[in-house]
């Protein structure tokens, strides 16, 4: 496994990177002093987890793990902290970090600690590729079960909405129309969705049709006119735009290629830039 360290001060660094990984399965070190450096390492290297300071400059580690969580990285996130504000607590939860470490460090804490996520980490993507392979083996893609893992952690309300999405996908779904099932006003619900999730209500939307679009594609039964009103688009000329823009050729392109892959909601969101679909 690959463990980044992040911390604005060298002798901590310096401490960190000594310690004896190679015992507990980290083969590979990168050191960055700042967040912004951290993204950087984090654009070239698949780092399986993060050991980040809370306060750093220019980008915090809270910062830093809200944007793991954004990109949907596969990057357990560890803080280092002094301090035990709640709000910085709720931050953390919010954007699924791993654990957290306080000041003064113990070389034997930090091990234990990152060896225990190590161990998380592992039993999360077991089961990510179980849940791969038995939706590969029955044919069955359930979405409402991939957005409650793809965004653990985000409040009930987000959760409720996030899962009716995910289930009526197909139907005239708008944000107006799950404002007015869930008593919010539609800047609210917009709002809220967007900061629980780091996605807009139209990309998440956008995103499990797509998905939807492809196991369609895949199975060959229907006619790729009829695919775009069958997942909830009713006009066949957004939804043709909206899928080349993902995936980089038409629905009848893409069901004319050799090797079709099933895609997960989580990877069409990675594949979307700049949070437009």
């Amino acid at each position: 496994m690959k463990l980044l360290i992040a911390d604005d001060e060298q002798r901590i660094r310096k401490g960190l990177i000594s310690l004896p990984w190679e015992d507990i399965g980290i083969h590979e070190v990168y050191q960055a002093e700042n967040g912004i450096e951290a993204i950087e390492v984090l654009k070239n290297e698949e780092i399986d987890i993060i050991i980040s300071d809370i306060k750093m400059p220019g980008l915090t580690g809270l910062d830093l793990a809200e944007h793991i969580k954004k990109y949907a990285m596969d990057t357990a996130v560890i803080l280092l902290t002094g301090f035990s504000d709640f709000e910085y607590a709720q931050r953390a939860l919010r954007n699924e970090v791993f654990d957290y470490m306080l000041k003064p460090l113990r070389p034997k804490d930090i091990l234990n600690t990152v060896e225990r996520v190590k161990m998380r980490l592992e039993q999360k993507r077991y089961k990510e590729m179980a849940v791969r392979q038995y939706e590969a083996a029955s044919g069955s893609v359930n979405f409402a079960e991939q957005m409650e893992w793809n965004f653990r952690g985000v409040n009930r309300q987000a959760m409720d909405i996030l899962l009716d999405m995910a289930q009526n996908y197909a139907q005239g779904l708008s944000l107006n129309s799950l404002a007015e099932k869930y008593h919010f006003s539609v800047g609210y619900l917009s709002r809220m969705l967007k900061k629980e999730t780091g996605y807009s209500f139209s990309i998440i939307l956008n995103s499990i049709r797509l998905a939807a679009a492809v196991e369609l594609l895949m199975q060959g039964h229907m006619k790729v006119s009829l695919i775009g009103d069958q997942i909830g688009f009713r006009d066949q000329k957004y939804f043709g735009q909206v899928f080349k823009k993902a995936f980089g050729c038409s629905p009848a392109e893409f069901r004319k290629k050799e090797e079709m892959k099933h895609y997960r909601i989580k990877e069409i969101l990675e594949m979307t830039e700049d949070g437009e679909t």
